[in-house]
């Protein structure tokens, strides 16, 4: 039987999520293009309750975690998976075109320090 995982979101993903739905509403005016793209992410995210591993990872540890990217559409998740309790941790969502190896490296460092 395969292992199914569970899907968490930390804050900065939430606030990734909501940011990318501000900009569509207020830049298309369109609130059904916005609600979709919502839908569209996290259909993309329960993909990873089967096999998480099934992504190539950055090279970017986060707690002791391998950093792992699904490529979606124009966008990039991260996430870590700790295969002990089974679940999936999105950490970051971000547009494909940013500089994420210097965000991810930056948001981890400001993870340090705020805990």
């Amino acid at each position: 039987m395969q292992k199914k995982y569970k899907i968490k979101f930390t804050y900065s993903s939430r606030d990734d999520i909501r940011g990318m739905k501000k900009y569509i509403l207020e830049n298309f005016k369109y609130r059904e293009l916005g609600e979709n793209f919502t839908k569209k992410i996290k259909t993309a995210v329960e993909g990873l309750k089967a096999f998480p591993k099934g992504h190539n990872a950055t090279g970017i540890r986060y707690r002791g975690y391998d950093i792992y990217l699904k490529p979606y559409r124009t966008y990039l998740l991260f996430y870590i998976v700790d295969d002990d309790l089974s679940v999936v941790t999105v950490l970051r969502v971000l547009q494909d075109g940013m500089n994420w190896q210097y965000i991810l490296k930056r948001w981890i460092s400001e993870q340090t320090l705020n805990e």
